[in-house]
C-alpha cells in the first residue's frame, strides 16, 4: 500500500527544529511548574497539573519523528516531483515503523538466499540472490526501511555480496568503469542507496559504517559513491582514503577516483571541504590524477565539481575562500602546472595543447578575489591598500605570480582572465571623479586624491600580477607578445568603451566625444604601434612603449570624464596624471620587455 505525500522540505526542517526547541522548553518547565503547584497546595485551582506537559512532550516527539522520517524520505525518492518549494511522491510505507518492519523482513530474506548460495554457489542460487537484491528498488530511499534491512543483513553479508558481485562484473583492476557500474546497478544499487539513506539519517549500524571506511575493498568503497548519493561525511572520509591510492602506477584507468569526483560534483559542500584540506586537495589536483584518465570525461567532470564549488557565491563563503587559498598555493608551484597542460609532442609549445577545463574554471572565477590578491601583492611592495587578513597572508607575490603563470600558459584561459580584468577596471571607473580633488575643502580634496590614487595603484597591481605571471609561463616569444598586447590595450578599451556607452545611454549623441573614443581605440592604430615596438629586432627601452600608451590613456581618461559630465583637466593636472600613469606603467613594461629580451 502506498501513500501520497507532499512536503516543503525546507519548511518542514524549520518546523522540526522548532518542535525540538519546544520539547526542550517543556522538559525545562515541568519541574518548576510541578514545584509551584505543590507549593500552592489547595490554592491551586482544580484542573490538570504538570503531568499535562508529558502529553505535550510526547506529542511533539512523535510529530517530530514522523515529519523527520517523511522529510528524509522525500528528499531521496527518485521519482519525487517538484513544484516550487513543494515535493510530492508516493511512499511505499505509511509510517516509519511499517517501513522498518518491512526492511527487517527483506533483510532476513536476502540473508537466507545468500547463505543458501554460500552452501551451493550454483547459477540458480546466484539468480535468487539477484532477485532479492533487486526487490529493494524504490524502497531503500526510506531510511527506516534501510536501517531495518541493513541491521538484519549484517556487515559480513553486506561486504561479501559486494565482493561477489565485483568478481563477476569488475573487469578493470582499479575499480568499476562506467559500463561495469551500469551492469551492477540493479544488483548493488539498492544496497548502496540503503547505506546512503540510513547513514544520512544517522541510523546506519556503526559497525557497517566503520567496516565500509576501514576494511571494504577500495573498488567497493568507490562503488558506494558511484551508485548512490552518500552523506557528506562519508564522501569526505572515503575520499581521503581513495585519494591515497589515486595516481598509482598500477595498470589500468583509475576509475575509483572517477567515482569520487562524480560524488563531489553533486555536493558543493564536500568539494569545498576537500579543497580546503591541503593534503587531500594536493592528491586530487596533481597531474597523474587530473590527466590520468585520457579518453574519458574525467577532466570535464572534475572541472564541473570545481566550477560549482569555486564560483562566486557558491556554498559557504569561508570554505570557498579557503578552497581558493589552497588552489592558488598548489598551482603556484610549478610541479602542479602539468595538471593544466595535457601532454604534447616534442617541440610543441604548451599553447598547442587542448584547453584545460580545470584551467578555464580557475581563470573564470579567480576575479572575485582580485581585491584580496592585490592587497597581498601591494603588501610586498609597501604600497597602500586593503589590509591582508582572512588567511590571505599565507600567500606571497611569488606564489601569486606563479599561479597566473600556470593559467596563462594554457590555451583558452586568456579570454576569461581578460574579462575579469576588464570587469574589475570598469568597476574602478577612473573617470568618475577628479583625480586630484575638486571638493570645496582641502580635507575632502585629500580624500578624493586618496581614492583616485588607490584606484590607480589597484589597476597597476593587477596588471603587474598578470604580467609577472606571463613571465613565468612557458610560451614562445610570439605568444607572449600577443598576450602583452592584449593586456596593455585592455585598460584603454575599457575606458574608451565606457565613455561611448555612457554617452549613448544618456541619450546625448556627442559626435566629437564618440569620435575621440573611437580614435583612441582604432584610428590611431595603437595596436599596430604596440605590436611594432614589440616586433623590433631591438625592442628598445620600456619608455618607448610607455610614452605611446600613457598618451593614449590620458586621451581616453579625458573622454571618460567628459562622458561623466566633467570638464577636461587643466595642463597642470594633466602633467601630474601623466606622471602617475607613467609611474605605474613603466615598471610593469620594463619587466615585461626584460623577460622577453628587450
Amino acid at each position: 500500500m502506498t501513500e501520497f505525500v507532499g512536503i516543503d522540505p525546507a519548511g518542514a526542517r524549520r518546523l522540526i527544529s522548532s518542535m525540538g526547541d519546544a520539547v526542550q522548553r517543556v522538559r525545562t518547565l515541568k519541574p518548576f511548574l510541578a514545584a509551584s503547584i505543590a507549593e500552592a497546595g489547595p490554592d491551586w485551582p482544580a484542573g490538570p497539573g504538570a503531568e499535562v506537559l508529558d502529553r505535550v512532550g510526547r506529542f511533539l516527539d512523535e510529530a517530530q519523528r514522523d515529519l523527520t522520517w517523511r522529510t528524509q524520505t522525500i528528499e531521496r525518492v527518485e521519482n519525487a516531483a517538484s513544484k516550487g518549494f513543494l515535493k510530492t511522491a508516493e511512499f511505499a510505507f505509511g509510517d516509519a515503523a511499517a517501513a522498518r518492519s518491512a526492511g527487517t523482513d527483506d533483510g532476513k530474506r536476502i540473508l537466507a538466499v545468500w547463505q543458501g548460495y554460500l552452501k551451493d554457489p550454483s547459477v540458480q542460487n546466484w539468480e535468487k540472490v539477484q532477485v532479492m537484491l533487486r526487490q529493494g528498488q524504490g524502497k531503500t530511499a526510506d531510511a527506516a526501511y534501510s536501517a531495518g534491512l541493513l541491521t538484519t543483513l549484517g556487515t559480513a553479508a553486506f561486504s561479501a555480496i559486494f565482493v561477489a558481485v565485483g568478481v563477476r562484473n569488475q573487469n578493470d583492476p582499479r575499480g568499476y568503469s562506467p559500463g561495469n557500474m551500469d551492469g551492477v546497478r540493479k544488483d548493488l544499487g539498492p544496497l548502496a542507496e540503503a547505506f546512503a539513506s540510513s547513514d544520512a539519517a544517522g541510523t546506519l549500524p556503526k559497525d557497517l559504517r566503520d567496516h565500509a571506511l576501514n576494511d571494504l575493498p577500495i573498488a567497493n568503497m568507490a562503488a558506494l559513491l558511484g551508485l548512490a548519493r552518500q552523506s557528506r561525511e562519508f564522501v569526505l572520509r572515503a575520499g581521503a582514503k581513495l585519494l591515497q591510492y589515486s595516481g598509482s602506477r598500477v595498470a589500468g584507468k583509475d576509475w575509483n577516483t572517477y567515482w569520487l569526483v562524480k560524488a563531489l560534483s553533486q555536493d558543493v559542500g564536500a568539494t569545498q571541504r576537500l579543497l580546503a584540506t591541503p593534503d587531500d586537495a594536493a592528491l586530487l589536483l596533481r597531474s597523474e590524477v587530473v590527466n590520468g584518465l585520457e579518453g574519458t570525461d574525467f577532466e570535464k567532470l572534475l572541472a564541473v565539481a570545481l566550477d560549482r564549488a569555486l564560483a562566486p557565491g557558491a556554498g559557504d563563503a569561508t570554505l570557498r575562500r579557503d578552497s581558493w587559498l589552497t588552489v592558488i598555493d598548489l598551482f603556484g608551484r610549478k610541479n602542479f602546472w602539468p595538471s593544466l597542460t595535457p601532454g604534447l609532442a616534442d617541440g610543441e609549445w604548451l599553447s598547442a595543447s587542448a584547453p584545460s577545463p580545470v584551467g578555464q574554471v580557475l581563470a573564470t572565477h579567480i576575479s572575485q578575489y582580485f581585491p584580496e590578491l592585490i592587497a597581498v601583492w601591494n603588501r610586498g611592495r609597501n604600497l597602500p591598500g586593503l589590509g591582508v587578513g582572512g588567511g590571505w597572508q599565507k600567500l606571497d607575490s611569488e606564489r601569486i605570480s606563479s599561479f597566473f603563470g600556470a593559467l596563462l600558459q594554457g590555451p583558452g584561459t586568456l579570454p576569461p582572465l581578460r574579462k575579469g580584468y576588464g570587469d574589475f577596471l570598469r568597476k574602478l571607473d577612473l573617470g568618475e571623479s577628479h583625480p586630484f580633488g575638486d571638493a570645496p575643502t582641502e580635507e575632502a580634496r585629500k580624500d578624493q586624491r586618496e581614492v583616485f590614487h588607490g584606484k590607480v595603484i589597484s589597476s597597476g597591481a593587477l596588471a603587474s600580477m598578470l604580467f609577472s605571471g606571463l613571465h613565468e609561463a612557458d610560451l614562445s616569444a610570439e605568444e607572449k607578445d600577443k598576450i602583452i598586447t592584449e593586456l596593455l590595450l585592455l585598460p584603454l578599451d575599457v575606458v574608451s568603451a565606457g565613455a561611448v556607452e555612457t554617452v549613448i545611454d544618456a541619450g546625448v549623441v556627442k559626435e566629437t566625444l564618440i569620435g575621440k573614443a573611437a580614435d583612441i581605440a582604432e584610428k590611431n592604430g595603437l595596436k599596430d604601434t604596440v605590436e611594432g615596438l614589440l616586433d623590433k629586432g631591438d625592442p628598445g627601452e620600456a619608455s618607448d612603449l610607455v610614452d605611446v600608451l600613457v598618451n593614449a590613456q590620458i586621451s581616453a581618461f579625458n573622454a571618460s570624464r567628459q562622458a561623466h559630465g566633467h570638464p577636461p583637466l587643466g595642463e597642470s593636472d594633466l602633467r601630474q596624471l601623466r606622471d602617475l600613469f607613467y609611474g605605474r606603467l613603466e615598471p610593469v613594461l620594463k619587466s615585461a620587455l626584460e623577460a622577453r629580451g628587450g
